[in-house]
């Protein structure tokens, strides 16, 4: 009898997930980040705001963004969806838009004095969910965290 030879089989889609140098690293940088914003995001209902809406109010008011299509590039949104946003924010009075005087296509974006004391309220609550991750890590090991997300995020930019 003459042997057959059988090809090696695929793995699963779950084998092809826990193959490789480190699996648990994007399965731990995805808990991390879902911790940090379900600690912010909790911490942000007294402002009434979502994960959602903060972090459109930080980069309108840091002057990372001034538009639309600014703030959806920011925050990897697209232009529709960041108008919903913009409709929910602009209803609970923090920011105000305006169409361009030179480009009716524009709408730029401003924060209201409401929006204002919001955003302001948003960065202490940031460093303090972030301190309670980073709690019992040494200056050298939040440093060495740092320069290895860099790097990763380095290599993720190369072609």
């Amino acid at each position: 009898m003459m042997a057959v030879a059988v090809p090696p089989l695929e793995p699963s889609p779950e084998e092809s997930l826990t193959q490789g140098p480190h699996p648990q690293v994007g399965r731990l940088l995805k808990l991390v980040f879902s911790s940090l914003v379900r600690h912010i995001d909790s911490r942000m209902q007294p402002l009434e705001l979502t994960a959602m809406q903060w972090e459109p109010l930080i980069l309108l008011w840091t002057g990372r963004a001034d538009t639309v299509a600014a703030l959806a590039r920011e925050c990897h949104m697209d232009c529709g969806a960041m108008t919903r946003m913009l409709d929910r924010l602009e209803q609970k009075q923090l920011v105000q838009r305006q169409r361009s005087d030179t480009d009716r296509r524009v709408v730029n974006l401003a924060l209201t004095p409401k929006g204002m004391e919001a955003a302001a309220a948003i960065p202490p609550v940031v460093r303090e969910e972030l301190a309670r991750h980073l709690r019992d890590f040494s200056d050298q090991e939040t440093q060495l965290l740092i320069r290895m997300l860099e790097r990763m995020l380095a290599n993720g930019a190369r072609e």
